[in-house]
């Protein structure tokens, strides 16, 4: 006889045996964004539409040192250039300055290469800012911008585009309030500006930051040369990129992005007062 404290061998008729709630499946992780829709090519098609106003068809000579910001642009510009809204003809520019031997070629060469890769035209241009008196920053600054004007009437373009950014903007403001600037120190860098009839220097990227340029480059898998004079911390701009500019950010992760709605404030003043 069954003992009457234990279980039954009935015991199941006294109902059925409930089934164990399946545990949810993981819910997967978001895909990250393709390469069309990364915070730099929205900045850069902000840029060109709204701050420098190109237009569907324009011919753009863009700036390429073989860097990670260039060639951040360069691809940006790739991904829009085919793009219905946009439909932009590109041709690729590369200028050697001649102060790094060998370096400075292979940068050439890698520009040279990346356009092919992507179709498209490349020219080149050689300048020696090392052979002229004066400031050799300020000699490079004048040479490049010459010799790009030059390259963009050759090739019919409109429009020199070059990679300049957030960051790029805030060390410039940075360095015009160490040196004692007034109000028009503050206007930092422009989004657009004559080079020449019917040449316009377009800046798209200033509105983002070089964290985006980045992000792009690593969603695309793609490489970049590295300037060691940019590391140079006898120059200003090198020393606040590596000591200062970190530190705004750890403070304010907008900083660089601040500094240029307040250098547009202070244009607006400007263009009011006039």
């Amino acid at each position: 006889m069954p003992d009457p404290g234990g279980p039954s061998e009935f015991a199941c008729d006294s109902g059925p045996v409930p089934t164990p709630t399946p545990a949810p499946a993981p819910v997967p992780a978001p895909a990250p964004a393709a390469p069309h829709y990364r915070p730099l090519v929205r900045a850069v098609a902000h840029g060109l539409r709204h701050e420098a106003r190109v237009q569907e068809g324009d011919h753009l000579l863009v700036a390429c040192s073989g860097g990670a910001d260039s060639v951040a642009l360069l691809r940006a510009l790739h991904l829009l250039a085919p793009r219905r809204r946009w439909r932009l003809r590109l041709t690729v520019a590369h200028v050697q300055h001649h102060l790094r031997d060998q370096a400075a070629e292979d940068d050439a060469g890698f520009v040279a290469q990346l356009a092919s890769g992507l179709g498209l035209g490349f020219v080149r241009a050689d300048i020696r800012p090392g052979d002229a008196a004066g400031n050799l920053e300020a000699n490079a600054r004048e040479q490049r911008y010459a010799a790009l004007t030059a390259l963009a009437v050759d090739a019919g373009a409109g429009w020199v585009a070059t990679a300049h950014h957030a960051d790029d903007h805030l060390e410039t403001v940075l360095m015009a309030v160490i040196r004692g600037t007034g109000p028009a120190g503050l206007r930092g860098v422009a989004w657009s500006r004559p080079l020449a009839d019917h040449v316009q220097l377009v800046r798209p990227m200033l509105g983002a930051t070089r964290d985006q340029a980045l992000d792009l480059l690593r969603a695309l898998g793609q490489d970049w040369r590295e300037d060691v004079t940019n590391t140079d911390t006898a120059r200003t701009r090198a020393r606040l990129r590596r000591d200062v500019l970190p530190v705004l950010r750890e403070i304010n992760a907008g900083a660089a992005l601040n500094a240029l709605r307040l250098s547009e404030r202070v244009r607006g003043l400007n263009a009011e007062s006039k």
